[in-house]
């Protein structure tokens, strides 16, 4: 067998009724419990015969093998023929050995009052027991040095670990129906589970994917590379799929401008106003509170028909899209719930009537049926598109898991519904946008889709400790989300009092970006270098992930900065770090770093580094401390024979602005992505076609009025 297919292991060992992994200085024991005949249990006794491990029961026997499918990544399946009354399929009783730090992902629950009202500075991690049942939308990181003292019920979707010689990775696998987590926390042990959540008969299931490299990012990229193909799903991989069109540019969102009652003239006024202060975003998305619908207790609201409340939008949907393009808009896009809405369709309306056959009743709320999922949303999206829309953002994907457990397998309903979902937006020329999705069901089941949100809400009203908390939870998730998705870091406002954090994260994110500014709020001077002039993003080469030297630190806890860095490839030049600092400290303590190209994950090279606010210039390295609620932003460049160009400084992102460079003996010519103002490094003063001179120390700076520039060494 090939190694992209994997190949059968001989690694697996038995140690005292144990079976054990080892890999780059790590011990992964357990104990294997199976379902064969209603409940997983201890086999009366396992064997090892040429790299299986077999273990025996009174009903029949279940196989344990182990795929090599890297040289950092294996994964562990279970083969067995048996049924599940409860759900669960495996358990793996575990223990890891040879960690000194831990950072884990967990998605239980939200941390209590979150969105309201609670003492500043806020508390977090919050560590409490939960329930066995309890889940929430979200994945929040945990840094830890310990498994001890975590809550029983803690719900873990994957995990980091740090040793002396590298670092390991361990990636539970959402397949066979059941969604793939770590729990049941004791004594310095946890385990693996598959649980279906519905009763069945199963066959066999891939389990854990557990790899190990001196390099994170890979020991991460190779779980994930070892899972999906584990599962027939190497496409669903983001390296396999494409960033949509749409979110290459600035965005406005209705939500925390208007809340649940966007209106057309609200919707209209906030793009214009937009243009009025020179902003021009490529996108508008109308969320939440646009439907026909009945209220009641939360999640009371049911939609009635597939047209808007008349009271909101009283020339319909095809009107509002067709307005917002005519001003500038390129593409608009309208929110949604898998389940259509919050609480799903409403009883003898007229969208039961027109999806007769396609829903079925949970609890008295009808949902989609997700074995006729294409049908529904099919038939929805092809009025969506008839109406001008491009996409949709599909929110309360979390809701797969309470609604469907018992009745569906909850991996097998996530599946169905984002084929269908997926497959009808396909074939409407719709994109997606997933959303309270971080549940392993739904991650595992983005076969096209290529963004989702990649953290809990943007908090308003604007409070400081849920700032810096969206920047951690955001840095760190990335670290997964990005294998499968571009991740969203989510809308701001530009006039929040802590916008300028927000407002560089967002652009060196890689991901969608896009404000919720409430018309006439809009501080041009912060969101102006989110994009260039037509509303196209100066994007990176790649998501933004925390730098290897805060990787396993918790910059919201101790006085570190948050430090998150992407690269950007210019040709003719080579590749650039972009490196942003944050200090997000809990207790407003200044913090004080370093940026140097391995940051950046650069490979060994002369480089020179420019910060965007201080303007300061730094050769290898560069020394900083940050203030309370501080940002810095740092450009680390190639450096040219005479000649380091940096970018144009009218976006933060500033070598995306360069398209082509070359650079000679004694001239550089360059075609920038539009006229602004160059940041180069000379070692010679400068004499420039297509631009004048206004700088020459530290740095020169050129005002150019045309794209193409030619600089010319004045020896």
């Amino acid at each position: 067998m090939s190694r992209e297919a994997g190949f059968v292991s001989s690694a697996l060992k038995l140690e005292g009724g144990w079976v054990v992994l080892e890999k780059a200085g790590f011990k992964l024991s357990f104990k294997p419990r199976v379902a064969l005949a209603g409940e997983p249990a201890d086999p009366s006794s396992m064997e090892l015969e040429r790299g299986v491990v077999r273990l025996k029961y009174a009903e029949g026997e279940a196989r344990l093998t182990l795929t090599e499918h890297s040289p950092e990544a294996s994964v562990l399946r279970v083969e067995a023929g048996g049924r599940s009354d409860s759900g669960f399929l495996v358990e793996l009783r575990s223990r890891l050995e040879g960690f000194e730090r831990l950072l884990l992902f967990h998605f239980t629950y939200d941390p209590d009052k979150y969105f309201g009202d609670a003492p500043e500075p806020y508390k977090y991690p919050q560590l409490v027991e939960a329930g066995e049942l309890t889940y929430c939308p979200w994945s929040y990181p945990i840094h830890t040095g310990s498994f001890e003292g975590l809550p029983r019920t803690l719900k873990v979707s994957q995990l980091l670990a740090k040793g002396r010689e590298g670092y390991a990775y361990l990636l539970p696998i959402s397949n066979a129906g059941a969604r793939g987590y770590i729990s049941w926390f004791e004594r310095g042990e946890f385990s693996v589970l598959l649980n279906r959540a519905a009763p069945g008969a199963w066959r066999g299931a891939a389990v854990l994917a557990f790899s190990a490299s001196g390099n994170p990012y890979r020991a991460v990229e190779a779980a994930y590379e070892a899972a999906f193909s584990a599962v027939g799903k190497e496409k669903a991989l983001r390296k396999n799929k494409r960033l949509p069109e749409v979110f290459r540019y600035l965005g406005w969102c209705s939500w925390n401008a208007c809340w649940r009652e966007p209106t057309e003239e609200k919707v209209l006024a906030a793009y214009r106003s937009l243009l009025e202060k020179g902003v021009r975003p490529g996108f508008v998305l109308i969320d939440d509170g646009w439907q026909d619908e009945v209220t009641g207790p939360w999640p009371g609201m049911r939609i009635k028909s597939l047209n808007p409340d008349a009271r909101k939008f009283p020339k319909g949907f095809a009107e509002v899209a067709k307005e917002l393009k005519r001003l500038g808009a390129k593409y608009v896009g309208l929110w949604h719930t898998l389940n259509v809405h919050w609480g799903g369709v409403a009883k003898g309306s007229e969208l039961e009537e027109r999806w007769k056959g396609l829903l079925m009743e949970i609890n008295g709320h009808l949902v989609p049926d997700p074995t006729k999922s294409f049908d529904l949303f099919r038939d929805w999206y092809s009025k969506l598109r008839e109406w001008g829309f491009d996409f949709v953002k599909v929110d309360n994907q979390s809701f797969v898991g309470y609604a469907y457990a018992g009745r569906v397998p909850i991996e097998e309903a996530a599946r169905k519904l984002h084929e269908g979902l997926e497959g009808a937006a396909y074939v409407n020329s719709l994109e997606v946008l997933n959303c309270m999705a971080q549940q392993p069901e739904n991650a595992f089941n983005w076969l096209r889709s290529a963004v989702a949100r990649n953290c809990v809400d943007y908090i308003v009203p604007h409070r400081k400790s849920r700032d810096k908390l969206h920047l951690y939870f955001n840095a760190y998730n990335a670290l997964f989300m990005s294998q499968v998705v571009w991740p969203d870091w989510d809308m701001f406002q530009s006039h929040d009092p802590w916008a300028l954090q927000q407002a560089v994260a967002r652009a060196v994110s890689g991901g969608p970006v896009y404000l919720t500014d409430e018309p006439g709020k809009t501080v041009a001077e912060i969101a102006k270098p989110l994009a260039f002039g037509d509303g196209a993003l100066p994007l990176p080469d790649e998501p933004a992930l925390p730098t290897e030297d805060v990787l396993m630190r918790d910059p919201y806890n101790e006085a570190v900065p948050l430090k998150v860095f992407t690269r950007v490839t210019v040709e003719g030049v080579g590749r650039y770090g972009v490196v942003a600092a944050f200090n997000v400290n809990r207790d407003d303590l200044p913090v004080k770093g370093r940026v140097e190209p391995l940051d950046a994950q650069l490979p060994p090279g002369k480089y020179a580094i420019f910060e965007y606010f201080s303007e300061s210039l730094h050769e290898g390295s560069a020394s900083f401390e940050l203030e309370p609620m501080g940002v810095k932003l740092f450009i680390v460049a190639p450096v040219g024979a005479w000649f380091t160009p940096f970018g144009l400084k009218d976006v933060y992102v500033m070598p995306r602005a360069i398209e082509h460079a070359a650079v000679f003996e004694d001239e550089a010519v360059l075609l920038l992505k539009e006229p602004g103002t160059l940041v180069a490094k000379a070692d010679a003063k400068v004499r420039v076609e297509g631009g004048e001179v206004v700088q020459e120390e530290p740095v020169i700076k050129v005002r150019c009025a045309h794209r193409l520039v030619r600089v010319k060494a004045a020896r």
